[in-house]
């Protein structure tokens, strides 16, 4: 089974997947600014509000009086389709959630005896009127009977603010279309009052049992309607003196002396708040001091239909609801907390539900002033849907840039992962080419130009390829080096060894003094062999102590005086102490090695100068004029078995001095250089402490 390789390619791969996190960060952040878009919208709610209570300050014609109470009003919606009178309520659906409940005052459910559910709307010039009426027992006219209202009916009460009132009599012999009647009271010729029945042709109405009771649908013109309306139905069982009368009115008991007031939408104010706002989804209302209603603009529903129809969306954020179920639509009065402190001055806003969860409706309220007395007030409404429809733009332009992002990040990661792979193979195949079976260096690496990581182990396998082969060919050189230096000891000890067998006894002597001679090379030959291999010892175990260097240089300069006294020696060092932490003895031999090599290059007559500098960093400067060193091969001067001597004299040079003294100076912390002084004048060898 194959084994496993996390390689960079795909280390590149799971470290682009963090890029994923963007998204989910994006959508932390647009919950954390869904809090300061309500707070926006609440604000912006408010503000309308007081915006469109401006222009109805003060105005008299539009509220003309105060109410402490609701009086029991009713309000005329606006008909957005239109109504057949036909007693049915299949034209009235989407306004049946409108309609009031009325009962009997002595019950609190809709379950009563006798209760009825009323709408009234204007369509054109007429008021349409929807009454469901709940009673389980429905009686009809009798045509002959002396009672007039001797069954089921309802009574519409139309007055104006001087109580003067006119009364409409809804009662059928049975179900079907047919035109209410007034009572009119006469005086006969005997003066004895009678009660006159005439029958109204300009309303009409339509009258249909159903399983509860029974509709009733009524069609009036506007003309007719005065300041206020009201209904009574009434329910009889019995007849004669058996006959049991229950109602219900509109306005209580006192319906037919006093009906509620009628609310009619006012087209002044409806034209002032129209040029305040038209934004799609939001809903006026101006109520007066009784919070009934006065005026409505606008609707909370609004079209979402451009939203991003993508399934992960809908999975984080809901999609805006285009239906949902509005609780005050066609409501005649508004009894929300931010209603009631706007009728004590506030401006205030609050935050619901809808019935049925599917929306948040946030409403605010400002007070209308008259006098320095409140009036009326604006309610402004709004749902949250346009937040969501924000988050939702905003997550789909977040979400489609940043998988934009990650496919372009992960395709520039695989190339560069790719590329990166490609650049450590061929470095691996030059390595593995460039060394053959044997452990021979054949071939080379070439340097990358790259600056990178990849481009510095380039340049360092060549580097390193590069001195390695140079090694080798020390190795394979080392072989015919010693045969050359040890060739020429070797055959005057043996050339010596054969003249002792074969001269004559005088020059004895002078044999054995060439064979000492040639002994005497070899051994120095075998003691420089080893000289390398005693330094890292030495090296190993050698003490580091504080020695002043000015004292040093200058005590050495004096031995080297001494011991080369054909040589002319100049050592410049500074009046104070310059301490460091050496070993005296090492550093003492790397001098020699230097001061040596300087002697046998220098010029004769020419001073061997040993200069000590310490500015910002402590230096040592060994100059000789003389030969100068070949460009090319400054950068091999401190590598071992090196040499460049061009005349040969009675000492063997391995060229193993300078290796040497490069590696006492590593060991101390220090770097040596060589250099041709300027105009080839001869060489400076300088070591530096870091």
């Amino acid at each position: 089974m194959k084994k496993f390789r996390f390689t960079i390619r795909l280390k590149l791969l799971v470290l682009s997947l963090a890029v994923l996190s963007i998204p989910l960060l994006g959508y932390e952040y647009l919950r954390e600014l869904d809090r300061y878009l309500r707070t926006g919208l609440e604000s912006s709610l408010m503000d309308a509000a007081r915006a469109a209570a401006g222009p109805l300050h003060e105005q008299y014609i539009l509220f003309p009086y105060t109410q402490d109470s609701a009086e029991h009003s009713l309000f005329i919606q606006k008909l957005q389709t239109p109504i057949q009178l036909d007693g049915y309520t299949d034209d009235w659906l989407d306004y049946l959630a409108w309609s009031k409940v009325y009962q009997e005052e002595n019950t609190k459910d809709e379950k009563a005896e006798l209760s009825y559910k009323l709408i009234l709307g204007q369509q054109g010039n007429n008021l349409q009127i929807l009454l469901q009426v709940q009673d389980p027992h429905v009686s009809y006219q009798k045509p002959n009977d002396d009672v007039i209202l001797n069954s089921d009916h309802v009574e519409l009460v139309i007055a104006d603010e001087y109580s003067v009132k006119r009364r409409y009599y809804f009662a059928t012999s049975a179900p079907g279309r047919f035109n209410p009647f007034q009572i009119d009271t006469v005086i006969d010729e005997w003066y004895e009052e009678k009660e006159h029945v005439r029958h109204v042709t300009n309303i009409s109405a339509e009258w249909q049992q159903t399983e509860t009771g029974y509709n009733l649908e009524i069609s009036l013109p506007l003309y007719l309607l005065n300041e206020r309306l009201g209904f009574v139905v009434r329910s009889i069982e019995g007849s004669g003196v058996d006959m049991v009368e229950s109602s219900v009115g509109t306005a209580g008991d006192y319906t037919s002396i006093m009906p509620g007031r009628l609310l009619k939408p006012s087209s002044e104010i409806e034209r002032v708040i129209s040029r305040l706002d038209d934004r799609d989804g939001r809903r006026v209302w101006v109520l007066d001091s009784a919070a009934q209603v006065l005026s409505s603009l606008g609707k909370l529903q609004s079209d979402f239909s451009d939203q991003p129809l993508n399934i992960f969306y809908s999975f984080i954020l809901p999609i805006s609801p285009k239906n949902f179920k509005d609780d005050l639509a066609g409501a005649s009065r508004l009894e929300g907390d931010e209603v009631m402190l706007a009728l004590q001055g506030s401006v205030t806003s609050r935050w619901r539900v809808s019935p049925d969860g599917k929306a948040i409706i946030v409403s605010a309220a400002a007070p209308i002033w008259i006098d320095d007395e409140v009036r009326g007030v604006v309610v402004v409404e709004e749902t949250t849907n346009s937040i969501l429809m924000l988050q939702r733009s905003a997550l789909v332009s977040l979400f489609n840039k940043t998988l934009l992002v990650f496919f372009l990040i992960t395709i520039t990661l695989l190339i560069y992962a790719t590329r990166l792979s490609f650049r450590l193979r061929r470095l691996s195949l030059d390595a593995s080419d460039a060394i053959d079976e044997h452990g021979r260096v054949v071939g080379k690496i070439a340097e990358s130009r790259a600056s990178d990581e990849i481009g510095d182990l380039s340049r360092s396998y060549a580097s390193m390829l590069e001195r390695l082969k140079e090694y080798n060919n020390y190795l394979e050189s080392l072989a015919s080096k010693l045969s050359h230096e040890l060739r020429t000891p070797m055959a005057v000890v043996q050339s010596s060894l054969d003249n002792l067998q074969s001269d004559s006894t005088e020059k004895r002597y002078e044999y054995l003094e060439r064979a000492q001679e040639g002994i005497k090379r070899l051994n120095v030959l075998v003691l420089r062999l080893s000289e390398a291999a005693r330094l890292e010892q030495a090296l190993q175990t050698a003490d580091l102590e504080s020695v002043d260097l000015t004292q040093l240089i200058s005590r050495c300069g004096e031995g080297y005086q001494l011991v080369y006294p054909e040589s002319d020696f100049k050592v410049v060092t500074p009046s104070v102490k310059i301490e460091k932490n050496i070993s005296a003895d090492l550093f003492t031999q790397m001098l020699d090695k230097l001061i040596s090599n300087a002697v046998d290059f220098s010029r004769p007559g020419k001073p061997i100068e040993i200069i000590l500098q310490d500015n910002k960093t402590t230096e040592i400067s060994i100059i000789n004029y003389g030969s100068v060193l070949p460009a090319e091969m400054k950068a091999e001067l401190f590598n071992s078995m090196v040499s460049f001597r061009q005349k040969k004299d009675e000492q063997p040079h391995l060229g193993l001095g300078l290796h040497i003294a490069r590696l006492i100076a590593e060991f101390h912390h220090a770097g040596i250089t060589a250099n041709n002084l300027p105009q080839n004048e001869g060489v400076i060898f300088k070591i530096s402490f870091k």
